[in-house]
């Protein structure tokens, strides 16, 4: 699971963190403030203006997180499939749940773009990876000139090109894995071992977002699969071509 997670646990203590100093400065800044107009005019007012600054209403709101992780999920499918562009950087300190329980996306700083063949190559990938079809997944990352060498110069066969799609846009799957040939390999040598010669746009950028995508939800302890959640909007893609 370190794959992925660490580094969006870490974004998201970073940032609730930043939020908590931010408001600690806030208050402080109020009573000092408070304070100097209490001296400035001598009405002896900082102790109200200490109490008002002091009392602060936290308002408890109930989250399902559940439901805001899929919505985060199903609107970067929408954005890399059907979209004109997409974000490109969906980490936890650019996601707020607002009070009401929706979710605001902040930073489009870092937006992706994908063309049409590229988006057809990504929900072609989705529905194979949705039915287990480990050969047309394997076909469709070969067609669109995927390369990749696994055990000194073998070629990465229909097991491992599978494997390392779901790792791109599926889950997170770290069991032994069985190749073509009937041996199985642990997976984490597999990712040591295999050297990447050549990769698609479809799969850099597709599997970034995937990444970050499926490292959130398993840090909130809550895994997805993104082949699944995706797949309506894949379906969607391929009847509109």
């Amino acid at each position: 699971l370190n794959v992925f997670g660490p580094a969006a646990s870490m974004m998201l203590r970073s940032y609730a963190g930043a939020r908590d100093r931010v408001e600690g400065i806030g208050l402080s800044l109020g009573i000092a403030a408070g304070r100097l107009r209490s001296a400035i005019n001598g009405k002896g007012r900082s102790d109200n203006l200490i109490s008002q600054s002091t009392k602060t209403t936290k308002v408890k709101t109930k989250v399902n997180l559940s439901k805001a992780l899929k919505t985060l999920v199903h609107v970067s499918g929408i954005q890399l499939m059907l979209g004109r562009s997409y974000n490109a950087d969906p980490h936890p300190g650019n996601v707020l749940i607002l009070p009401d329980g929706k979710l605001g996306l902040l930073d489009y700083g870092m937006v992706g773009k994908l063309s049409k063949s590229d988006r057809h190559a990504v929900a072609r990938t989705i529905l194979a990876l949705s039915k287990r079809d480990k050969a047309e997944t394997a076909r469709i990352y070969t067609e669109n000139g995927y390369r990749a060498e696994f055990k000194e110069g073998t070629t990465a066969d229909t097991a491992v090109l599978h494997r390392f799609a779901s790792f791109h846009l599926d889950r997170i799957d770290l069991s032994p894995l069985t190749l073509d040939s009937g041996e199985t390999v642990d997976t984490l040598e597999l990712l040591r071992s295999t050297r990447e010669k050549a990769v698609p746009k479809f799969v850099e950028e597709g599997r970034r977002l995937g990444g970050l995508l499926m490292g959130v939800s398993t840090q909130a302890a809550r895994p997805i699969s993104l082949s699944k959640e995706w797949k309506p909007i894949a379906e969607r893609v391929l009847k509109e071509k």
